[in-house]
């Protein structure tokens, strides 16, 4: 003899709900542990990046700010027509700008107001006249404010002067973390004053 057994709706549904398998406790916790691992690992990621983006900036705008400014000064020496001094840190010359003869004198040893830095500082006046006790700043951040021109073929009769800047590479801004960008940015230039033998 057969028997069959007929199993109603209900009690197929409560076998299909105890053959189910949940999550257990520990499976739970590694998995809680791994995915907390990784979200510390990118978050990290993103920090680091951030960092090294705001470092980069920094370092970009020092080096575009001291090359505007190194810039200027060799294209108003190279059109000096008369060295008044010449100095490691200072270079005073007569030069015809924008057909107007301009006395100019860069001084790159000037104490940068709130900071540790040197400045490089214009000052300008007509020809004629005398030069203000006050200029405007042309390259900041200046780490070898003493030591910026050097002369040849000497001081006292010179025709190609070289300008070297040493900048922080970490700049005044602060944006980047503390310990970053320790190395120095030295940018040079040159000028070959052509219009000296011009000088009555």
């Amino acid at each position: 003899m057969i028997v069959t057994f007929h199993t109603t709706p209900w009690q197929a549904r409560l076998r299909g709900i105890k053959s189910e398998g949940g999550f257990t406790l520990i499976e739970l916790l590694v998995a809680s542990t791994m995915a907390i691992i990784l979200l510390g690992a990118t978050l990290t990621l993103l920090i680091t990046s951030q960092q090294v983006q705001a470092r980069d900036a920094e370092w970009a705008q020092t080096m575009q700010a001291g090359r505007t400014g190194l810039a200027r000064m060799a294209h108003e020496i190279r059109q000096a027509s008369k060295i008044e001094t010449a100095e490691a840190g200072t270079i005073d010359f007569l030069a015809t700008i924008g057909g107007k003869s301009w006395q100019i004198k860069f001084e790159c040893g000037v104490a940068q107001p709130g900071t540790t830095y040197d400045e490089c500082v214009r000052f300008a006046a007509e020809e004629s006249k005398s030069l203000p006790t006050t200029g405007s700043p042309t390259v900041r951040d200046v780490l070898n404010g003493t030591t910026v021109f050097a002369y040849s073929p000497n001081t006292t009769s010179p025709n190609v002067v070289t300008l070297k800047v040493e900048l922080p590479a970490k700049g005044t801004l602060h944006l980047a973390s503390a310990g970053d960008n320790k190395h120095n940015i030295v940018l040079e230039n040159a000028a070959f004053m052509r219009n000296l033998d011009l000088a009555g």
